[in-house]
């Protein structure tokens, strides 16, 4: 399980030219799930990510012990049995976990934070960097500026129109380091999980979750019911819900 939660959080940065500037996260030893619809299979990298760019199922690219490259579902890297390596999509068109898009919009002013970079060259690095940051609200994509994704504040908690097609990622979680959310929040029986954004997804569904908490002692991922953060003594972390 641990071995498996810090390969979610390490992350090696690539991009290949032919994929439209965009930067690649790289997670070795790992899969995503399920194969998208055709076509799905190919012998090359560039070739696989520039058709994943183009799909809007496609959350990666898989590269399998065959060598061969495949298209995949999903935002949730899993532990590969076998080796594989998987290139996420950085620019998914499909819902992301945590975040509600928005076209032609834009968030007012860049998060400046001493020592954290307010640039990314992928959709999902820099929402990974949003959720971790308490002041950022938002991502917004600038494709006037490189294609480049930027972590923002809003100003009066609203987004403005854009006029050069920005899109937005407006962040419905805050981050609370060194606190916890009260009681679980069931669907069914399950209320547990092994990385953030499956944590974050069953949240957004979820009628009566107020967000997620991550668990030291367990490292693993809670839905809670509870809206106030209080004081952990034992480090975890909490995303409470907008």
């Amino acid at each position: 399980m641990k071995a498996t939660v810090i390969l979610a959080v390490t992350l090696v940065m690539s991009m290949s030219t032919d994929a439209y500037q965009y930067d690649w996260v790289v997670f070795k030893d790992s899969y995503l799930s399920a194969y998208t619809q055709d076509p799905k299979f190919f012998n090359n990298l560039p070739e696989a990510q520039r058709v994943c760019l183009e799909k809007y199922d496609c959350g990666g690219v898989t590269k399998e012990r065959s060598g061969r490259y495949t298209l995949r579902k999903g935002l949730i890297v899993k532990k590969s049995p076998s080796a594989e390596v998987t290139y996420m999509n950085p620019y998914p068109r499909m819902y992301t976990p945590g975040f509600t898009r928005q076209y032609e919009s834009y968030a007012g002013g860049y998060v400046s934070i001493p020592g954290l970079s307010y640039v990314y060259g992928s959709l999902i690095a820099a929402q990974n960097a949003c959720l971790k940051e308490n002041s950022c609200e938002a991502v917004t994509s600038e494709p006037l500026n490189s294609n480049r994704f930027t972590l923002r504040r809003m100003s009066h908690g609203k987004l403005m129109a854009s006029p050069s097609d920005e899109t937005t990622w407006k962040c419905n979680y805050k981050y609370y380091p060194g606190k916890y959310l009260a009681i679980y929040a069931k669907n069914g029986s399950v209320f547990a999980y092994t990385y953030l954004r499956e944590a974050l997804a069953a949240c957004d569904k979820l009628t009566g979750c107020g967000g997620v908490t991550w668990e030291k002692t367990n490292n693993r991922y809670t839905t809670r019911a509870g809206k106030d953060p209080h004081a952990s003594p034992s480090g975890e972390i909490s995303w409470r819900k907008n």
